[in-house]
């Protein structure tokens, strides 16, 4: 495959990928945007979205990947492998070659941290699952474990308890971390019980997840729990394997960047969940989307 000249590359198609792709072929640069999966990211997986953006987040990906599209985006799926500089210029490798440009946008998000447990990746889909949305009306009438005690687990445990007939929020801290809304709703939610402050030791089953193993944080005694699903909310690590490492944390792995969103290397910008001091929410991604699109592109014509 022979290389392809833009002035700006997106890497990454959720929200603040196809958000940054669109505002700068508005602007009127030449827009490549990279992704190896399904478009839209981790919020599709969103039926009804919370806060100031309505609808629900596969409406929100599908409406800007075609806005982006209509624009002149040109849309790549492939996988990214490195980004390198040559020529002043900057070079974004991929399983299926190479792309340059004067400027790139890393908007790549983030996955869902692993338990890292036995029989996690074992029951795969068979019981370990990671979207109530998607999962939830497989287990009517089942008994399921959500782990973590922030926004992402307890929004989880309220849309399981529509389906399921009990839902063990387990987390290992004193108290809860999420909004007090959030909080205040699974405790009035019958169908949660909190189970705290324990930690996943193992996930056991035949065919399928049967057993949750657990170890108490405080005396390390050991419990179980008979579940047909486990759902983990225990935090996001961020999809950044591919970029120089001088731009990424050396402990987090987030890229670091500055006021402008630019890192390190110059032309080289990230958007998003990939980078500190990322905002988190839905709003936060659409705005880092643009204002990292403007930098890129005045960045993209100072170059001609």
């Amino acid at each position: 495959m022979s290389a392809q000249h833009f002035d700006v590359i997106v890497i990454g198609q959720g929200i603040a990928g196809l958000t940054a792709a669109r505002q700068a072929r508005q602007q009127g640069a030449s827009v490549a945007c990279i992704e190896e999966q399904m478009f839209g990211g981790l919020v599709i997986n969103i039926n009804e979205l919370d806060g100031s953006i309505e609808g629900s987040g596969t409406d929100l990906a599908s409406n800007l990947m075609l806005e982006a599209s209509e624009a002149g985006v040109t849309m790549l799926s492939e996988c990214v492998t490195g980004i390198d500089t040559a020529d002043g210029r900057l070079i974004v490798s991929t399983d299926q070659g190479s792309h340059n440009a004067a400027a790139v946008i890393v908007a790549s998000g983030a996955k869902l941290r692993k338990l890292c447990v036995p029989g996690e990746a074992e029951f795969e889909y068979r019981g370990v699952a990671s979207c109530a949305d998607c999962d939830g009306p497989m287990y009517q009438g089942a008994d399921v474990v959500v782990v973590g005690g922030g926004d992402s687990a307890l929004q989880e445990a309220l849309v399981l308890a529509q389906f399921c007939r009990q839902v063990h929020l387990v987390h290992h801290g004193k108290e809860l971390t999420a909004h007090k809304q959030l909080i205040a709703a699974v405790r009035a939610n019958q169908k949660i019980v909190e189970v705290s402050p324990f930690e996943v030791t193992a996930i056991r089953g035949d065919k399928g997840v049967e057993h949750v193993d657990l170890v108490n944080c405080n005396d390390r005694s050991t419990s179980e729990i008979a579940c047909s699903g486990i759902f983990a909310y225990i935090g996001l690590e961020p999809t950044s394997g591919f970029a120089p490492e001088a731009v990424r944390d050396a402990d987090s792995g987030l890229i670091v960047v500055d006021a402008s969103l630019q890192t390190a290397m110059p032309g080289l910008y990230a958007a998003g969940a990939v980078r500190a001091g990322y905002g988190g929410m839905l709003e936060h991604a659409m705005a880092d989307g643009e204002a990292a699109a403007r930098a890129a592109v005045a960045h993209a014509l100072s170059k001609g």
